[in-house]
């Protein structure tokens, strides 16, 4: 009997896909260094791995590890969920996330895709059985050490606001600048654009019609470009225009997400801490007008009565108003349920467009007319392109349009 050894085939052994994760928590110039290091690290590290192949390196730069939603992190996510690689490389839990939710739920999730994570300081390899305790143990240490520092800066930055002292970021507020002496000092470009504002919300001026006159102009924002109704409301709003300072008026809350402050952590308020660009009066007269129109944006119209009444006790201008183009009467109308009352062209309401293209005055453009004679409504444009309106006497308007037409 012949007995022949038929020997296994050698199967090559396939690559690994293997993609790097990388992460700092800001853009200082130290951060940037490290950046580059755990780039540098873990691409030449997966490089002598002989099975493994680098397929791409996910990166998050001036991001903090407590935010689920960075960028890089989420788009390695859904490579992931796509099966773009088989392993995750990371040089320590802390880069990976800084709180222990994130760290077991993200690593469970890849897990159960049949992809590990290796980190690398911690020699952790969440595919191995002990992978997941020593995760949990050792991402509370990192989630731990962060609040530790979270806490030290509270208490820095307590000490200089209980000593008056502003953030540096205050000093570049747009209209501002550190002056020779450390302290704030005004730009003076930039602080007429501020006055700009001011005097316009202080004529009633609207947030859209500022920004909308200040992009006309073609005055670039605090960013450089475009203003938005946002960052005109914020203008208006910031106390340093009228020389004060509110130190920790947002704030970061357990979720580390930020936060208006209403009363939930201290604050400190310091009057006439720098020179003003708007006078104290100018400012609060600014924020009666805003907090006024909004009061009236939010008041509830009171239903309709049914009630109609004589007409001409209820509307003092019944009779006095006529229409510039065709000379016809106008008439006081509701618009649909009853929330826009105005005048308008008899023609152009029981002819047609045609016959006269009209005037529609809003009744509120005629709170103080006090009228005791015809007059012909007329309207026009002011420089913020708000449609206003003015009267002339009837006889002193058919006069205009006979010099005009002789002329």
């Amino acid at each position: 009997m012949q007995i022949q050894v038929i020997q296994a085939k050698k199967k090559t052994p396939v690559k690994r896909r293997v993609c790097v994760y990388a992460r700092v928590s800001s853009n200082s110039a130290e951060q940037e260094s490290s950046y580059y290091q755990q780039v540098t690290f873990l691409t030449e590290y997966i490089r002598n791995q002989p099975n493994w192949e680098l397929t791409e390196v996910y990166a998050d730069q001036g991001i903090s590890g407590y935010k689920d939603k960075r960028p890089e992190f989420q788009r390695m996510l859904t490579d992931a969920r796509a099966g773009k690689f088989d392993l995750v490389v990371v040089k320590s839990i802390s880069r990976f996330a800084r709180n222990t939710e994130t760290v077991l739920k993200a690593t469970r999730e890849l897990k159960a895709q049949g992809i590990g994570v290796i980190f690398h300081l911690q020699n952790i390899n969440t595919l191995e059985s002990t992978g997941e305790l020593f995760i949990t143990i050792m991402s509370a240490f990192a989630q731990g050490e962060s609040d530790n520092c979270r806490t030290r800066m509270q208490y820095a930055y307590r000490s200089k606001y209980e000593q008056g002292i502003a953030t540096t970021s205050a000093k570049y507020t747009y209209g501002f600048q550190p002056g020779p002496d450390g302290n704030i000092a005004i730009v003076e470009k930039e602080a007429e654009v501020v006055r700009m504002i001011f005097d316009w919300a202080a004529q009633g001026v609207w947030i859209a019609r500022i920004r909308a006159t200040l992009n006309r102009k073609h005055i670039p924002s605090p960013s450089g470009g475009q203003w938005d109704d946002t960052g005109v409301k914020r203008t208006l709003h910031n106390v340093m225009y009228k020389g004060d300072i509110w130190l920790r008026k947002r704030y970061i809350n357990d979720d580390r997400k930020r936060c208006e402050n209403r009363g939930e952590v201290d604050c400190w308020y310091i009057t006439n801490n720098h020179p003003a660009i708007v006078s104290p009066e100018k400012f609060d007269r600014v924020q009666y007008i805003l907090e006024e129109r909004w009061d009236k944006l939010n008041t509830p119209r009171e239903p309709f009565n049914g009630e109609l009444g004589n007409s001409h006790n209820r509307y003092p201008l019944s009779g006095k108003l006529f229409c510039p183009y065709c000379g016809a009467l106008l008439i006081h109308k509701w618009g649909k349920h009853r929330t826009r009352e105005y005048w308008a062209c008899s023609t152009n309401l029981k002819k047609s467009k045609a016959a006269c293209k009209g005037i529609f005055l809003p009744a509120s453009e005629t709170v103080g007319w006090d009228i005791d004679e015809p007059v012909v409504a007329l309207s026009y444009k002011d420089d913020f392109g708000r449609k206003r309106y003015t009267a002339f006497p009837f006889d002193e308007y058919e006069m205009m349009k006979t010099e005009g037409m002789n002329t």
